[in-house]
């Protein structure tokens, strides 16, 4: 198929497709609208209905009401002034058909074109209907019928519960239009006189509201009928002219198209091809630049792959694009070689730094063999040793004394800088300062921030304040015995911070063998002294029980 035809067809199927949308949006707008209405039409005229007759019912209780109130009144006053006369029998008609008398003229009203009509009846079992206008026939006895075809339910209980739990109500049930034998659907309000135990109600057929929602639902399908007619007459039209359009503007695109096409078919095939001259101010313009974009792309490969081939790993070269993955790969693949030639050059610095790990630990371990008998001197020589070591400036190492349990801290009893050595006292409580929270937390602290005056550095140039600190606990465990600090003007690299942990890990396992032999040694200096001083009283003693004795020979005593 032509691209031309494409065009012209597709557009078509686009058009149709998006009128389609738009009359179904349309469609289901308008029908929610109305649905809307009709909801709001019905429960409007729901709402006046039902005030109608509410107050229709409630006109009848009041004229019931009042009629059995004053038929009470007679009645009283007949029993008061009873005598033979007429007028007392008169009074006592009175009284009893005055009841009777509102009830027939509730039985002649009438409204809502004369099906509209009231009611009573008893609202004890059987439900005696005390007057009905339209059906005299079942006047005097009970009635059953149902609330509809699925609620088979007397319509008589219906009226007894909605009275017994709440007075009055209203009831949606089926009955008989007045000269009709089919049953239409009725809302009816109920009310109770609870002095008569009557049951007052009226009703209206609500059919006719039903005739008019049929008629709104068929203005709702003629309209949506219109609507689908109106979207295809329209989508027709705009087809045509569309496709018209469309068949004669094509021609225009698709020459240049062919002319791209010829274009791309020779690079596929690794021919050098010349740009497109045509100038265009639209989207086929934009194709134009870019076919353009790519054959310069092409030529640049083919130089930077050459330059590459012949060892020149610093051409330049950029990629078309972040997605270009032809220019990306020749870049890696440049990466790739320098990262080659960088490889052994990297491999030679891990073996140097392997090696000077591996010296330095044979070194130290000379140290701490050499000097294990003396925790000052055991000190000095390694913190000396390791500041040298590090090409570093400065050094320290803080004993924790523990011998008071109440009054433990750190003293310093070797230090380092310069290839001095110096011996001072200096006190630093657990948790003061970076050496304090190192003990406390026996964790290596390396900062390159150095706090300001927390230590300088005298050369021979003056005093500056070192690149970095490095603090590195000594335990064995979880037991402290001590920190070992180093301060310096160059940073410290990972693998040397290593080698400091590795060292210390030796020198407080060291550090704590000397301890425990000059503790060992303390002691037993004090259990000689103690034999010492034990035996010169016992040597003393002896000489004054001798003396004892030879005075008791020269003198005779026993």
């Amino acid at each position: 198929m032509k691209l031309r035809t494409q065009f012209t067809l597709y557009t078509s199927v686009i058009v149709m497709i998006s009128m389609t949308i738009i009359a179904a949006y349309s469609i289901f707008n308008s029908k929610r609208r109305y649905v809307s209405e009709i909801e709001n039409f019905r429960q409007e005229e729901m709402q006046k209905i039902q005030k109608n007759i509410k107050d229709l019912v409630d006109i009848a209780y009041n004229m019931v009401a009042e009629s059995h109130q004053s038929s009470k009144n007679i009645e009283s006053l007949r029993k008061i002034y009873l005598t033979k006369d007429s007028t007392n029998f008169n009074s006592e008609v009175l009284s009893k058909n005055i009841l009777k008398i509102t009830v027939e003229n509730l039985r002649m009203f009438r409204y809502s074109e004369g099906s509209g009509y009231i009611w009573i009846n008893d609202i004890r079992p059987p439900y005696i209907v005390i007057m009905h206008p339209t059906r005299p026939e079942i006047e005097g006895r009970s009635n059953i019928f149902y609330i509809g075809k699925e609620n088979k339910k007397n319509v008589y209980d219906a009226f007894a519960e909605i009275c017994n739990k709440s007075g009055a109500g209203f009831l949606q049930y089926d009955f008989y239009k007045p000269g009709e034998t089919e049953m239409s659907t009725k809302i009816s309000y109920i009310r109770l006189y609870e002095p008569l135990g009557w049951v007052i109600g009226t009703g209206i057929y609500i059919d006719n509201i039903d005739k008019v929602i049929i008629s709104k639902s068929a203005e709702l399908d003629e309209h949506i009928q219109n609507t689908i007619l109106f979207t295809f007459v329209i989508g027709l039209i705009i087809n045509v002219i569309s496709g018209v359009l469309l068949y004669f503007f094509g021609g225009s695109i698709t020459s240049i198209i062919f002319k791209i096409e010829e274009k791309l078919y020779a690079m596929a095939k690794g021919k050098r091809v010349s740009k497109l001259n045509e100038k265009r101010k639209d989207e086929i313009g934009e194709i134009i630049v870019s076919t353009n974009a790519l054959i310069d792309g092409m030529d640049s490969y083919s130089a930077f792959a050459v330059s590459i081939g012949k060892g020149n790993l610093n051409a330049d070269f950029n990629a078309l694009s972040e997605e270009d993955e032809l220019g990306n790969s020749l870049l890696d693949m440049r990466k790739s070689l320098k990262e080659a030639n960088s490889e052994e050059e990297k491999r030679h610095k891990e073996t140097e730094r392997r090696n000077w790990m591996t010296e330095g630990l044979a070194k130290f371990g000379d140290i701490l063999r050499q000097n294990n008998n003396n925790i000052e001197k055991l000190s000095h020589a390694v913190i000396s040793e390791l500041v040298r070591y590090l090409k570093a400036n400065q050094g320290g190492v803080f004993f924790y004394n523990d011998e008071n349990k109440n009054d433990q801290h750190l003293e310093v009893i070797a230090a380092f800088a310069f290839g001095n050595k110096r011996f001072f006292k200096k006190r630093i409580e657990l948790g003061d300062g970076l050496a304090g929270t190192c003990a406390l937390e026996k964790e290596t602290i390396y900062i390159t921030k150095i706090p300001d005056n927390y230590v300088e550095i005298t050369s021979g140039l003056g005093t500056a304040t070192p690149t970095c600190l490095l603090i590195v606990p000594l335990k064995i465990e979880e037991k402290l015995l001590g920190v070992m600090e180093i301060a310096s003007f160059q940073e410290i690299s990972p693998y040397e911070i290593e080698f400091v942990e590795k060292i210390s890990e030796s020198f407080a396992s060291t550090l704590y063998s000397v301890k425990i032999n000059e503790q060992t040694t303390h002691l037993l200096e004090i259990s000689r002294r103690q034999a010492e001083e034990k035996a010169a009283q016992e040597h003393e003693m002896r000489e004054k029980f001798e003396e004892l004795r030879m005075l008791k020979e020269k003198y005779g005593l026993t």
